[in-house]
């Protein structure tokens, strides 16, 4: 693998234009549904270029299913998809690998998962994937170095989760497709990401119904696919790009994005003082010449702000004169990127759940270390806010989730550069 960093002069305002690429969230578990139709299934708007896309792409194709890359177009079908052992090499970097648990019940194979990888943000369980898919008839053994499933018939079933885990609710969705009888999920993650993967399996001919926080499957004998469908926007991009044009007191217009899946990001991000309105099919940030507010922010499932965004709006709580508060309710202990913010001259401490800033003191560049996806993103911000140059380095983490980072900031005049070390 390359290594790589961010080489970043901060002190300028964004200006300018920018696009955003298909939902790194949205993408995966639809590439994993894609690949259990019988005949091609299209996915446009793919973000190729993301290291958890390129890998999971290869997961696939390694257990042998068929998927062809053309430019950000994708074709998937079952092709000759087998049970066995998961490379441990790929495993290990993606946690979405986990859906291949579901993925080769609903074939009623035989796979060997090593455990998998992601974001090291505190305890990820994945019990609830486990209660799931024993739930509908597989027989699944949790080892020391991975977990052994073994699918004959499913049966569908009656499932509660105590959490709304999203890729526990995909990885069920998946297995419960071609169970026999009907399968409801209940506090089932139904964020916009699980919505769009359940109109793509419809498309591809499930019968499953997606509502707020239930979702219904009634089994098919068959998955026939066949369908066509764009990856949506990836809204927690756009949320990073409005907030980086927040901190360095900027303005930006996205284009072909709507507020639609953001509404409590959207709020925060107002109250905060930034502005940001709609109008033909783009969205416009503006922080010039006004005042920014600290705010109070908790984490929750959607609709609320996912955890994912609490990082990002730590970096603009830095910017902010005054203390803000941010408090994440799902995952308790994902503060490892506070250490790497202290390294700006941040004023920020993190205990139990939550984290308390006491921003608008002069952030000076430094070398930073991307912990995680959206602890790097976090380091990214903070770079083009503070005073002097940055060195972030381990931006494979970064490059997981953001598509042509460097590239996008630079078009909306930032000094960063992307170096091979």
């Amino acid at each position: 693998m390359i290594k790589a960093i961010f080489e970043i002069e901060g002190g300028r305002s964004l200006e300018g234009e920018i696009n955003i690429s298909g939902a790194k969230n949205a993408a995966l578990p639809l590439l994993a549904a894609a690949c259990l139709g019988e005949e091609p299934t299209t996915l446009q708007n793919m973000p190729v270029q993301l290291n958890d896309v390129q890998v999971l792409i290869q997961l696939f194709q390694a257990m042998g299913a068929s998927i062809d890359v053309d430019g950000d177009t994708v074709r998937c079908e079952r092709g000759q998809a087998n049970g066995g052992n998961v490379p441990a090499e790929l495993a290990y970097h993606v946690r979405y690998s986990l859906l291949l648990l579901g993925y080769f019940a609903a074939l009623r194979q035989t796979v060997f998962l090593p455990l998998p990888g992601g974001c090291h943000i505190g305890e990820r369980k994945h019990d609830l994937h486990v209660m799931g898919l024993r739930a509908l008839g597989a027989n699944v053994d949790e080892l020391k170095n991975g977990i052994l499933l073994k699918s004959d018939q499913l049966a569908g079933a009656h499932i509660d989760f105590y959490l709304p885990t999203t890729s526990g609710t995909e990885n069920i969705m998946l297995a419960a497709i071609l169970a026999k009888g009907t399968t409801i999920i209940r506090n089932a993650n139904t964020r916009p990401e699980v919505q769009q993967m359940g109109q793509l399996l419809a498309a591809m001919g499930a019968d499953i119904t997606v509502q707020n926080r239930i979702i219904e499957v009634n089994g098919v004998q068959r998955l026939q696919g066949g369908a066509t469908l764009s990856v949506m926007a990836g809204w927690d991009e756009a949320v990073t790009y409005i907030i980086a044009a927040g901190l360095t007191r900027g303005e930006i217009a996205i284009h072909n994005f709507d507020l639609t899946h953001i509404k409590e990001d959207t709020r925060y991000i107002r109250e905060a003082g930034i502005k940001l309105f709609e109008w033909r099919d783009n969205v416009y940030v503006s922080a010039k010449d006004i005042e920014i507010r600290p705010f109070e922010l908790f984490t929750a499932p959607y609709p609320g702000v996912n955890s994912d965004m609490q990082p990002i709006f730590a970096a603009l709580a830095l910017t902010i004169p005054g203390t803000s508060v941010i408090t994440d309710l799902r995952f308790t202990d994902r503060f490892d990127y506070v250490e790497q913010l202290k390294l700006f001259q941040g004023d920020i401490e993190a205990f139990g759940n939550t984290a308390i800033v006491r921003g608008g003191k002069a952030l000076i560049g430094t070398q930073v270390r991307a912990t995680d996806l959206r602890g790097g993103a976090a380091c990214v911000l903070c770079g083009l806010a503070a005073e002097g140059t940055t060195f972030i380095d381990n931006i494979f983490q970064i490059e997981r989730g953001y598509e042509c980072m460097a590239e996008k900031l630079t078009g909306l005049g930032a000094s960063i550069r992307r170096r091979e070390t």
